[in-house]
């Protein structure tokens, strides 16, 4: 993690503009910073799709929390604290405990999912597996799945797992509301989330940039390039290649 202040005095070096006005830091240095974490977010979001990446690298933009499922045994992104980047993972019949002077949030509909701020997680041992739209059918029925759906001796041989946020209620006109199902059902229950939040752009130097000092060289290459050579509608600032891909693998 570094600062957004310490990207800039680099960029400004770089550029001969020390002691200059010539670039201002409100409508050329903070607006190419964010311009190039937006394009180092795609880019790393491309890279951990394609298991090149690990989770170690989102380890300053990690958090868990405990949530309380609907009764479709589901879990809505609108009630995270944060706005979700990526799961990390999902852990059923989970031990918490009770964080001292933070009140019970009120859960009054079961129809709905909630974020338990006054819960902390200790322990599970019964982790989620994430299942394609494909896996999800298909394990349905199949009891040596993970997802499986059917009756089990007992339960310790159930295998969960769970589906990408999808939208379930809303039209291609409305405000999508995602959530995340897990199967099999668990009903009005308790569950931990390991979640990395999207990095918050800069509004001000002083603000810390959430990224490991690792990719500091990605990041100022980019919003170098941007402030030197603005690019108009930015239609393409954001587009990721596999070259950008590859030099960040080779970066971490």
């Amino acid at each position: 993690m570094f600062t957004a202040q310490e990207l800039r005095n680099q960029m400004a070096f770089a550029l001969d503009a020390e002691n200059s006005d010539h670039y201002r830091d409100d409508l050329d240095y903070i607006p190419a910073i964010n311009a190039a974490m937006k394009w180092l977010t795609s880019v790393v979001g491309s890279a951990y799709g394609k298991d090149k990446i690990g989770e170690e690298f989102f380890r300053n933009l990690s958090y868990s929390g405990v949530f309380l499922t609907s009764n479709t045994s589901r879990v809505s992104l609108d009630v995270f604290p944060s706005e979700v980047w990526t799961i990390l993972g999902i852990y059923v019949n989970v031990e918490t405990g009770i964080k001292p002077g933070v009140p019970t949030p009120s859960t009054p509909d079961i129809n709905r999912s909630y974020y338990l701020n006054n819960l902390f997680h200790i322990s599970s041992a019964d982790s989620c597996k994430r299942l394609s739209i494909e896996e999800w059918a298909f394990n349905k029925e199949n009891p040596f799945e993970s997802g499986y759906d059917g009756n089990q001796l007992c339960d310790a041989l159930k295998a969960y797992s769970y589906l990408n946020p999808l939208n379930y209620q809303g039209d291609v006109f409305s405000y999508l509301t995602q959530e995340i199902e897990i199967r099999p059902a668990i009903k009005n229950k308790n569950l931990t989330i390991f979640w990395t939040k999207k990095p918050d752009e800069i509004t001000s130097l002083t603000d810390n940039i959430n990224f490991p000092n690792s990719v500091f060289q990605m990041l100022f290459d980019k919003a170098l390039n941007y402030i030197a050579y603005k690019q108009g509608d930015q239609t393409n600032i954001y587009s990721v290649t596999n070259q950008d891909v590859q030099q960040l693998i080779g970066v971490l």
